[in-house]
């Protein structure tokens, strides 16, 4: 169940950042305006590719687990992480679907995530800036390490969230509106954190991208 429930909000992550961005911030001034020119940049972006590098921490690895590949994702609610390394796997979102497929192994594992997208649709996507504030507590600060990056935390308030999520970071870049990086940590811990490079907007898709290989 428990690695159920991190995939799940894996998810929602994911398409929360890449899909809709919905930057959160403390500051009123501040939040109002990076959340307009984000409501600005998802009315012009289609589709996004990006090579990502994946960290995961757990109190059940000696060491964090590090994977690298390569991600293109579409509206609506649909994404295809293709990864190189540790291990070959593709995992492929349709919006009701989730596919996860291990060719060395020969193994697929699907999901259905109807009622999971409903709630990204509601706590993220369609959201307006006092139901997001109502629905998390949000602070957000320039991030020192990184140049013209704000890191934006948000700590969720209500039980249905806390259950999968206890606390989702995102890093925007101020030059271009896009997310450069986003962090989870699940109850109990474990984390994971997805740093995207070469992200290229409204590169060519097919419906066939998006489907389960």
């Amino acid at each position: 169940m428990k690695a159920v429930n991190q995939r799940r909000w894996w998810l929602v992550a994911h398409l929360a950042g890449l899909l809709t961005l919905n930057p959160l911030l403390a500051a009123p001034d501040l939040f109002a305006d990076i959340y307009a020119r984000g409501m600005v940049k998802q009315r012009t972006m289609k589709s996004l590719r990006a090579r990502f590098t994946e960290t995961t921490t757990s109190s059940l690895l000696m060491k964090p687990l590090v994977a690298h590949g390569t991600v293109v994702a579409a509206a609506p609610a649909r994404m295809v992480m293709t990864y190189t390394d540790p291990e070959a796997k593709t995992l492929t979102v349709d919006g009701k679907t989730l596919s996860v497929n291990w060719p060395d192994r020969q193994e697929r594992q699907q999901i259905n995530i109807t009622d999971i997208q409903k709630r990204i649709d509601h706590y993220f996507t369609h959201a307006s800036v006092d139901e997001l504030r109502s629905m998390f507590e949000i602070a957000a600060r320039p991030d020192p390490k990184l140049h013209r990056v704000d890191l934006i935390e948000m700590t969720p308030k209500r039980r249905q969230i806390r259950d999968g999520l206890d606390r989702l970071e995102l890093w925007i870049d101020r030059d271009n509106d896009l997310l450069v990086q986003m962090r989870m940590t699940f109850p109990g811990g474990d984390q994971k954190t997805v740093a995207l490079e070469d992200l290229t907007l409204n590169v060519p898709v097919t419906d066939a991208m998006f489907r389960a290989k």
